[in-house]
C-alpha cells in the first residue's frame, strides 16, 4: 500500500512538508509530492489547506504549481497522440 506525502500526515506535519515542497526538495521526493497532487484528490484538499497557513510562500507555490500542471497537461497531449 503507497502512502501519499500530502494526505497521509495532515495537519501541521503538512505545512512543514510544504515548506519544504517550496525549497524544491530532494528530486525524488520532489517528483513523488508533484504525482500525489496529480493523482489524489485528497492530497490537493492538503496542500490547499497548508498552502492557506503560509501566505508568504504564495509566489513560490504559485510557481511550482504553474510548471507542475503544464508539465502534466503536456504529458497527458503526448500520451494521446
Amino acid at each position: 500500500m503507497s502512502t501519499c506525502c500530502w494526505c497521509t500526515p495532515g495537519g501541521f506535519s503538512t505545512i512543514g512538508f510544504l515548506k519544504s515542497y517550496a525549497s524544491k526538495m530532494r528530486t525524488s521526493e520532489f517528483q513523488t509530492a508533484n504525482e500525489d497532487l496529480c493523482y489524489c484528490l485528497e492530497c490537493v484538499v492538503e496542500y490547499h489547506r497548508a498552502r492557506d497557513e503560509v501566505p508568504f510562500l504564495h509566489k513560490v507555490l504559485w510557481e511550482l504549481e504553474t510548471s507542475r500542471l503544464i508539465n502534466h497537461f503536456e504529458k497527458s497531449m503526448k500520451a494521446e497522440t
